[in-house]
């Protein structure tokens, strides 16, 4: 059931780490697309559509089956090393007939630059029946590298994993590439591409904006852009079709989701909204 329930995670990060599951990307150097420190500059962000407190529950079926449930939460505005942050929480567990075969609880903490959206660290907290394991993904903008550790609790007995690899100015991790794409100023019929790196090599996703639909879903009714990343034949390896529909708004809410692999479509539905007081302000705290 591994490969049901982390689908789930590539419709929510455009792709989390579906390596434990044989999905992750291991091809040939010529579709790496790095560019160098100077090639690429760190980005402006444009304009941000959400705000702390905001939080967003998601209904996970797997063709008629209730797979599992997933939030995205903007927990946390910090201040650390001279700059602002953002510290963002993605979780998943399994529900219903999937939960009683194969039972995943993971978690996901992006900590994310405020001004640029570039991402400074990933942790990700994996439970997926027998598997457990710590990832860390720290991303050194100044030296131009990602540092992963990653350390399998089940067996305590090994050493931690560490890697390291390049990285441009401005990279996106695997949860704040969802919050990246909000700050887009969306037209149908355009493309366009981010550096993405998950602890390991660094990848362009290109981005197609499609259309706008009309999309039902638990939390209402709403007109969406509909987007096509393509993660799938790049960032990974397996064949399938990712879709993502944000609210052609300010806002930009993600409504839905859709997955469509070779074990079915996986669709994420919008089923609750979560927002902080319109006035409420951005508490900033001191992290050493």
């Amino acid at each position: 059931m591994q490969i049901l329930l982390k689908p789930i995670f590539i419709v929510f990060g455009f792709g989390l780490t579906l390596w434990c599951a044989g999905f992750f990307l291991d091809v040939p150097e010529a579709g790496l697309l790095i560019q160098t420190r100077s090639q690429r500059p760190a980005p402006a962000v444009t304009g941000q559509s959400f705000l702390l407190g905001e939080k967003f529950t998601y209904l996970v079926s797997w063709k008629v089956f209730d797979a599992g449930i997933a939030t995205f939460d903007l927990v946390d505005r910090y201040h650390a090393q001279n700059e602002d942050l953002y510290r963002i929480r993605a979780t998943v567990r399994s529900t219903g007939i999937v939960a009683t075969l194969f039972t995943v609880v993971d978690i996901f903490e992006s900590n994310v630059a405020v001004a640029t959206l570039c991402s400074r660290r990933i942790v990700k907290n994996i439970q997926e029946g027998h598997r457990q394991r710590t990832t860390v993904v720290d991303f050194d903008q100044k030296g131009g590298q990602a540092r992963m550790e990653d350390t399998d609790l089940a067996r305590p007995g090994l050493p931690p994993r560490h890697s390291e690899s390049p990285i441009p100015a401005c990279v996106q991790d695997v949860i704040s590439a969802f919050y990246f794409v909000r700050t887009r100023d969306l037209k149908v019929d355009e493309t366009f591409r981010f550096p993405i790196n998950d602890g390991g090599k660094t990848y362009d996703v290109d981005v197609e904006v499609q259309a706008v639909e009309t999309v039902k879903t638990p939390a209402g009714t709403f007109q969406a852009y509909r987007l096509e990343p393509k993660v799938f034949g790049g960032l990974f390896k397996n064949k399938g079709r990712l879709f993502v529909w944000l609210t052609n708004d300010a806002e930009k809410i993600p409504v839905q989701l859709k997955a469509r692999i070779a074990v079915g479509t996986i669709t994420a539905s919008l089923s609750r909204i979560e927002k902080p007081p319109t006035m409420q302000a951005l508490p900033k705290k001191s992290q050493n």
